[in-house]
């Protein structure tokens, strides 16, 4: 009756023998995408190595340039500015939520948070739904093409600016006929 236990262990010894240590479970989950040390280390606490183990991993990936949270941060507002449209701030908020500390966020938004970067981003959103307006009635396509850049987070100055620049024709909503 006693192989009934043994058996058991013999079973968990061989799933760990197949789990990769926490070192190969991070360059895994790099290979994956480019993650931010914080991103990385829940994962792995996750996953549930010790915290002895990931700070190990975490400090060794430093130390190899294999994690960096100012490249991260610059890849990660690069990316999403140009293909979603979106402004400086909510990146910063998308930043923060990752993980990456305030002084990497302040440099990675440096090139983007310049007026003409803002209004260019914006203007790639505004092009973007307008496709969608197609058809409506100006005053109605206004009011709606001013709705999804505020909730975009862009400046009233903007979104105004914009508006005027998409529908010439149309009377701002605060002046009277």
């Amino acid at each position: 009756m006693r192989g009934g236990t043994g058996g058991g262990r013999s079973t968990a010894i061989r799933l760990d023998a197949h789990r990769p240590d926490a070192w190969e479970a991070a360059l895994g989950l790099l290979a994956m995408r480019a993650r931010s040390t914080q991103e990385v280390r829940q994962l792995l606490a996750r996953r549930g190595y010790p915290p002895d183990d990931i700070a190990a991993v975490i400090a060794r990936l430093t130390s190899a340039k294999y994690l960096d949270d100012l490249d991260f941060a610059r890849t990660w507002v690069r990316s999403r500015a140009l293909r979603r449209a979106m402004p400086p701030s909510r990146l910063a908020l998308e930043l923060r939520a990752k993980g990456v500390g305030e002084a990497e966020i302040s440099e990675a938004l440096v090139d983007l948070s310049a007026e003409a970067a803002v209004r260019e981003v914006a203007e790639a959103a505004a092009a973007r739904k307008l496709r969608a307006l197609h058809g409506l009635d100006p005053a109605v396509a206004r009011r709606r093409l001013a709705a999804h850049l505020s909730r975009r987070g862009f400046a009233a100055d903007v979104i105004l600016t914009l508006c005027r620049k998409c529908f010439p024709g149309t009377a701002d909503p605060d002046e009277e006929p």
